[in-house]
């Protein structure tokens, strides 16, 4: 006999809509071109056999790849560590402006540098991606503008079956973790950030299949009284679902011999991180005057300059 299915999930277990989050930008002029160009060496090595693999509009089953589709690949002016996400009508985006502006962030980096310093032991064993090398001495790094390196290739899943793969960042004087904690437990504490207990785990994305999977193609961007560098909304994929607790993607690919070959590669060294910000959910493309979308980036709502 037939019957109608109920949902399955209530009113109540509904997911928060995804508006902003609170992030470092790893982008500046100083880090772009390095960056930039190690991001069209990678995408001409690995994409050169993806870009006629394509999955079907209509499938529902999760599909596993060997090669990583170009669209995977994400732009240069969206990378970032994000801190946390964020769902704020009106009123909480303007408290979660004020607490940015408020921040005494040489405070919170000095308190970093003296706690990475006395803890060095303990937060090597759970961030072994994040430190490397001795702890230094707190006169070794007095003031010092918070600089990294961007190595490597990583799966946020496990590497046969996942969607992201991420360049984690190298501190050799290991306060960007401490740092970053802080300020993220600063925006709880004012429930400015949507509740995730996992462990922090500051990641560049490089690949997310999210933004590969298949969809009704876009429209071709107008071309009449465009000027340069124009941004334009991106696609559906490129919102909330490629951020936070509740992100997933349906197209899968098996990394292990990406991770393996890309295990050393440098994406950029001696990166130095100039700003936190709150940024948009969704970002945005950049077309130039012929309309070809040269560039993606997020827009940032409010953003507040790191020590130097």
């Amino acid at each position: 006999m037939g019957r109608f299915k109920g949902n399955k999930k209530s009113t109540g277990s509904e997911k928060p809509s995804l508006t902003h989050f609170l992030c470092l930008p790893i982008i500046t002029s100083a880090s772009r071109p390095e960056i930039e160009a190690s991001l069209n060496t990678f995408k001409g090595s690995v994409t050169a056999s993806a870009a006629s693999q394509s999955p079907a509009d209509d499938a529902e089953e999760d599909m596993i790849a060997t090669s990583i589709h170009p669209k995977a690949i994400r732009p240069v002016g969206t990378l970032h560590f994000t801190l946390g996400v964020m769902s704020l009508d009106d009123t909480k985006l303007a408290a979660a402006v004020n607490l940015l502006k408020e921040l005494d962030l040489k405070s919170i980096l000095d308190r970093a540098s003296l706690e990475r310093v006395s803890g060095h032991e303990t937060e090597s064993k759970v961030l072994n991606e994040d430190f490397v090398g001795e702890a230094p001495s707190a006169a070794e790094i007095p003031h010092r503008p918070l600089a990294l390196d961007l190595k490597g290739l990583q799966s946020m899943h496990p590497s046969q079956k996942t969607s992201i793969l991420y360049a984690a960042p190298t501190d050799h004087t290991g306060r960007l973790y401490p740092f970053c904690l802080a300020l993220q437990k600063a925006f709880s504490d004012k429930d400015l950030l949507v509740s995730d207990d996992r462990k922090l785990k500051l990641h560049a994305t490089i690949v997310n299949t999210i933004y590969a999977k298949g969809r009704r193609k876009p429209e071709k961007p107008k071309t009449n009284n465009q000027l340069s560098n124009i941004p334009t909304r991106t696609q559906d994929a490129d919102t909330a679902q490629g951020h936070g607790p509740y992100a997933n993607a349906p197209l899968k690919l098996d990394a292990r011999s990406l991770i393996e070959k890309y295990a050393d590669y440098v994406w950029a060294e001696n990166i130095t991180l100039d700003r936190l910000a709150i940024c948009e959910m969704g970002a945005k493309k950049i077309l130039d005057g012929d309309g070809n979308v040269v560039d993606e980036k997020y827009t940032e709502v409010a953003s507040v300059q790191l020590p130097t």
